[in-house]
């Protein structure tokens, strides 16, 4: 189904033209795509050169593999699996620790370098698990992560307080940690230091 704001009439027909060699219409597809990737991945990085990059670096991506796009989902749909994909692997990039050699301190802070990247690194993976668990869980999970994790409630009383048998709160919690961690890259580092 078309986005009426789509200068095209279908996904495929657009593929299509991109595919036989229209520099034209992956200009269109661009145009229209653009703001979007880059506020999706500006969102997410909080930093607008590195949501620049990403944004550059996904329609390289979507240029280079477009012939695997089969038309099961919305082309906008399957070019925010492949940004998401690339922001997921920004967060697993190390950071480079950069100063002057020059400056004076250049010797005292070199030492600390790798801790100031670890917490910065950390920050940024506890902030993706907050933005998975505010986008991509349900209402009823969001619940029972707020009741479990933050109240420190037992699974006998989220399932009394919920309605929900015991059962039901487990498997929940089961499907919650597999899509935070399968979302959150690191996770499991920053949460065992």
């Amino acid at each position: 189904m078309a986005d009426c704001q789509q200068p095209w009439k279908s996904d495929s027909e657009l593929v299509e033209k991109i595919l036989a060699g229209s520099v034209d219409h992956f200009n269109l597809l661009y145009e229209a795509y653009f703001s979007r990737v880059y506020r999706f991945a500006l969102k997410r990085l909080r930093d607008p050169g590195e949501a620049e990059d990403v944004t550059q670096e996904v329609f390289m991506t979507v240029f280079k593999v477009l012939e695997s796009y089969r038309g099961d989902s919305a082309l906008l749909v399957w070019i925010f699996g492949i940004t998401r994909n690339t922001v997921n692997r920004r967060f697993r990039k190390p950071r480079p620790y950069l100063e002057s050699i020059d400056a004076p301190s250049a010797s005292r802070l070199s030492a600390q370098a790798p801790a100031v990247d670890q917490s910065v690194d950390a920050r940024r993976t506890l902030e993706r698990c907050m933005t998975v668990i505010e986008e991509e869980l349900t209402p009823l999970q969001r619940r029972i992560f707020h009741l479990k994790h933050l109240r420190r409630q037992s699974i006998r009383s989220i399932a009394g307080a919920l309605g929900k048998s015991e059962d039901a709160i487990k498997a929940n919690l089961y499907r919650m940690r597999i899509s935070i961690s399968e979302s959150t890259p690191g996770l499991e580092v920053v949460l065992g230091a």
